[in-house]
């Protein structure tokens, strides 16, 4: 009895733990057990039409993937021309659309703010489907223009040198706003002392941005380009409507030769594999992209 009394008192001095369980229990379902589930899954080799079940292979998905499989090194050149032709346009246009917000009085900036997270509220399905129809080598909005000043039409999508900058040009479309939203944040979050002390000491405003706004802003330019950077390596839905990875493996990103060789040829290991190539690239580049800008002054000045 005394053990149950003693439990009792326990639970009730704790009362946080009955809140926090369903969400630790929730997250443990959704996400380390798939996890550890496709961590496994990585290490044998299973058709899910076939009857043998998993078979034991240690580290020879891996194998195979780095050593044996060209079109795993030509889905991750795609994967670093995509990500090259977009996060840095994105980032520098996203800075240029924040500083230019920045300046604008506040009667007409929550206006402008609303309009600019359009795009990145859009489900990426519907952003696909827009440029689609924008792209349409008969009907598109695109090719019309061109026609207006005496250019043949361009098939955007039907064509390997044209397909993959026109879904880049799409997804810069979609994210830019949303990167120019997170730096108008920090930019209205700075604070004015330093401005002020430096046009009392006669700076330009190229030397204010460079000696003061580039510093203190450094932290959420970092924040912003993660992000970015993290969610660019995850890119399916625009490539799966604007070119199914075509033509040829134009446009066939890590993410979606995941996708082909798990959903269409149904390895579901090779492609748990791939899976986490893909978890550990991104880590490493990120880890590698924080101790990069970490070390640079900018942003200890900005610390």
């Amino acid at each position: 009895m005394g053990f149950f009394i003693s439990l009792r008192g326990k639970l009730h001095k704790n009362r946080w733990i009955f809140f926090v369980a369903p969400t630790v229990f929730t997250l443990l379902c959704i996400v380390i057990f798939p996890l550890i589930f496709s961590l496994s899954l990585s290490l044998h080799d299973w058709n899910i039409f076939r009857q043998e079940g998993w078979q034991w292979r240690g580290l020879g998905n891996y194998a195979d993937i780095l050593f044996l499989d060209p079109y795993f090194r030509q889905s991750l050149k795609v994967t670093g021309f995509f990500l090259l032709g977009t996060v840095p346009l994105q980032f520098i246009l996203g800075l240029a659309v924040a500083l230019i917000l920045y300046r604008i009085t506040r009667k007409i900036i929550g206006f402008l703010r609303t309009t600019l997270i359009v795009p990145a509220i859009m489900t990426p399905i519907v952003v696909g489907i827009i440029w689609r129809l924008m792209y349409n080598p008969d009907l598109g909005m695109l090719n019309y223009l061109l026609s207006l000043i005496g250019l043949p039409p361009v098939n955007w999508t039907g064509m390997p040198m044209s397909a993959l900058p026109s879904v880049m040009m799409a997804d810069i479309w979609e994210w830019t706003p949303f990167m120019a939203l997170i730096l108008l944040a920090g930019l209205q979050a700075l604070p004015r002392e330093p401005y002020e002390a430096a046009v009392v000491d006669g700076a330009s405003n190229w030397q204010s941005f460079r000696y003061i706004t580039l510093p203190l802003l450094s932290p959420v330019m970092l924040v912003a380009i993660l992000i970015r950077l993290m969610d660019s390596f995850k890119t399916f839905d625009l490539i799966f409507v604007l070119t199914q990875g075509g033509p040829g493996m134009s446009t066939e990103t890590m993410n979606y030769y995941t996708y082909r060789y798990g959903f269409k040829f149904f390895h579901m290991g090779y492609a748990s594999a791939l899976s986490w190539l893909l978890v550990i690239i991104v880590t490493v580049i990120s880890i590698i992209l924080v101790k990069t800008i970490r070390s640079s002054g900018i942003y200890a000045a900005g610390e």
